[in-house]
């Protein structure tokens, strides 16, 4: 399977899974996951507030982007999220996505020194549609991984071409 196939494949399966998730009724809950990232707790707090840093986390399946007046947009499977991002002691809230309860936290970031000083443990909390926890689980753990490798080696994985230096078929 050639990469612009897998890739057509991962994002189309991304929308999807996205879509289920943003067109649910029924309630809400929150996933969570949790990884340690190898950077301080402000250099993670501080990238969550970089609207390229939050593009980044959910690419290939949407997009972030923050207006002027500190809007930030979340695209996902045609439908845009509006939040508002609260920076707190150690957290970085961004909450607002609800007409019915517009205080409700949409994407939560909690970052706190981790044991042994190996960096920071970082919490990411998506609140998703009730009975979609396993999609909302994963979708919260790529957010998440993603946030690591950018952090930690200044890129994304990608199954997009990436650069090489040989000529010629491989």
């Amino acid at each position: 399977m050639d990469t612009t196939r897998a890739q057509d494949l991962a994002r189309r399966a991304a929308s999807a899974a996205t879509r289920t998730l943003l067109h649910r009724d029924g309630g809400s809950t929150t996933e969570q996951q949790t990884l340690t990232i190898a950077r301080t707790v402000e250099d993670v707090l501080r990238a969550c507030l970089d609207p390229d840093v939050l593009d980044t986390m959910v690419s290939p399946a949407g997009s972030v982007h923050r207006s002027p007046a500190g809007v930030y947009a979340w695209t996902v499977a045609d439908t845009t999220i509006e939040t508002q991002a609260q920076v707190e002691p150690n957290r970085v809230v961004f909450s607002g996505g609800s007409a019915q309860n517009p205080d409700e936290p949409v994407v939560t970031v909690e970052a706190w020194p981790a044991p042994q000083g190996l960096g920071a443990e970082v919490v990411l909390r998506l609140t998703v549609p009730a009975g979609t926890g396993e999609v909302g689980g994963g979708l919260a753990f790529t957010m998440l991984y993603r946030l690591r490798a950018l952090l930690q080696t200044g890129e994304a994985p990608t199954l997009g071409k990436v650069p090489s230096g040989r000529d010629g078929k491989r």
